[in-house]
């Protein structure tokens, strides 16, 4: 028998879904991103690699958290964008409702 995929898990026990997916993916991004810069900038100045791969540890956790806060504005502004339109999409269809049940004069009904 062949193992299933099992889906990650949150510290609560359940499933992470969309918003958990994107937000750790962000994440892990922002840490690689933080740590090669810091890293790097740190070299290129002359410090000892010790005091690097220090600066390179803060670096990642700095932008992990950029990363993480800029991904929750984005899925916040998707989320915004996907009520305001299907409010749209309500309203029009409540509109086109409304006006099939008016009987209009071309029917007959003054």
């Amino acid at each position: 028998m062949a193992k299933e995929a099992k889906a990650p898990k949150t510290a609560k026990g359940g499933d992470t879904g969309a918003v958990g997916l994107w937000t750790q993916r962000a994440r892990g991004i922002g840490l690689l991103l933080g740590f090669g810069v810091a890293f790097w900038i740190s070299r290129g100045e002359g410090l000892p690699t010790s005091d690097a791969l220090l600066r390179g540890v803060i670096g990642a956790f700095a932008m992990s958290l950029v990363c993480w806060w800029c991904a929750l504005m984005v899925i916040q502004a998707l989320m915004r964008t996907a009520v305001h339109r299907q409010n749209e999409r309500y309203a029009a269809a409540t509109e086109f409702a409304a006006s099939d049940d008016e009987p209009s004069a071309a029917e007959g009904n003054p």
